[in-house]
């Protein structure tokens, strides 16, 4: 009878592979707790390459990052190096000349001792030693720190948004307190005086009526009746809830043109009824642009376009003003705009502006239709 030979297994090599398993697994638990809690993308690529460094995969390395479009790439950390300050280091141009490569082909590459292994688009770390380290293993630290780079960056945004908001809430309650201040004024400085004025009229015409005299307090309440519906007009427009957007919108464009004498062109293209809610939003949306173009654009014309398209609502205000530049305004100057994009955003919407100084202004609200 044949005896089956057994291959000989290199126990050895078995123990040593299993035991550089178990280091990655070691290595990448450490590394996913050490990013974990990090805020910021530059604090991810510290933590990260501090894991690696400690774990003993590599002799030094360096964290880089791309903070803006078309700068080259800075160092966010360094650890283990021997050279103090960084910039002694003769290999070190080399490695940042080719990190711009690395990052466009988004590969791992090997540079003589040194490994390049890009994160994303925009990270990078260059790492010293690791002739041992597999390529499975490195595509395993990338996934990590990659997905711990987005985790940072949707914290930083949130954050951000978080910040936005509030500088918006404090922006909204200072115009509101001088909204209430500017219709206490108007209240008591013009309806006021003008129905003090009639009491009096009326209390010397009791005894001995006269006609021009009376004639005058008629005109006088007219003015007063047409001042209290102007204000009852910007607090909330009643054309609006019974005969729709269109309606509205035509109503306070006559409105501004007899108040301030700017020409309004009116285009509305709906086929039918919208939502409550969206009617109110795209109604503040044309208030606001008209008061904007009326208060700062010192121009003759101005337009609103409200057309639909598929299940999009898209209203267009414009004049041919002085025109400026969105990116100059001044956080107070951004208190309209704010709110405007803020009621759009609620139903899901967006807000663009396009200006240049001397082409005036276009502002496009764009708003899904439910």
């Amino acid at each position: 009878m044949l005896r089956r030979v057994l291959p000989m297994v290199d126990t050895a090599s078995v123990l040593d592979e299993a035991q550089r398993r178990s280091r990655e697994l070691d290595t990448l638990h450490r590394l996913a707790e050490a990013v974990s809690d990090a805020l910021r993308g530059e604090d991810v690529l510290t933590r990260s390459l501090t894991a690696l460094l400690e774990m003993g995969w590599f002799t030094c390395g360096e964290a880089l990052l791309r903070r803006e479009d078309h700068r080259p790439l800075q160092a966010v950390s360094v650890g283990l190096c021997p050279f103090d300050p960084l910039g002694e280091c003769p290999k070190r141009p080399d490695l940042v000349a080719r990190g711009d490569q690395v990052l466009a082909e988004g590969r791992v590459v090997r540079h003589g001792e040194w490994l390049l292994v890009p994160v994303d688009d925009v990270a990078m770390l260059a790492l010293s030693g690791g002739q041992e380290v597999s390529e499975g293993f490195l595509g395993a630290v990338t996934d990590v720190i990659r997905a711990s780079l987005k985790h940072a960056h949707l914290l930083q945004r949130l954050a951000e948004k978080e910040q936005q908001r509030s500088r918006l809430l404090q922006a909204f309650l200072t115009a509101q307190e001088e909204e209430r201040g500017r219709i206490s004024r108007d209240l008591h400085d013009q309806i006021g005086q003008a129905l003090t004025g009639i009491l009096l009229g009326l209390d010397q015409n009791l005894d001995r009526p006269d006609a021009h005299s009376l004639s005058q307090l008629k005109e006088l309440a007219a003015v007063t009746l047409a001042d209290v519906r102007r204000i009852a007009l910007d607090l909330r427009h009643s054309v609006l809830d019974e005969l729709g957007l269109e309606a509205g919108i035509r109503r306070y464009a006559r409105d501004v043109h007899e108040r301030y004498g700017l020409d309004v062109s009116v285009l509305v293209n709906l086929p039918s009824r919208l939502d409550r809610q969206e009617e109110i939003v795209l109604y503040r949306v044309v208030q606001e642009g008209l008061t904007n173009i009326v208060r700062h654009a010192t121009a003759r014309h101005g337009s609103v376009v409200v057309t639909s398209y598929n299940s999009y609502v898209q209203c267009v205000v414009e004049d041919d003003g002085i025109g400026f530049r969105p990116e100059a305004l001044l956080p107070g100057e951004q208190v309209g705009l704010m709110g405007m994009r803020e009621r759009l955003e609620v139903l899901g919407g967006s807000l663009r502006i396009e200006s240049e100084l001397g082409q005036g202004t276009a502002l496009y609200a764009r708003l899904p239709v439910r």
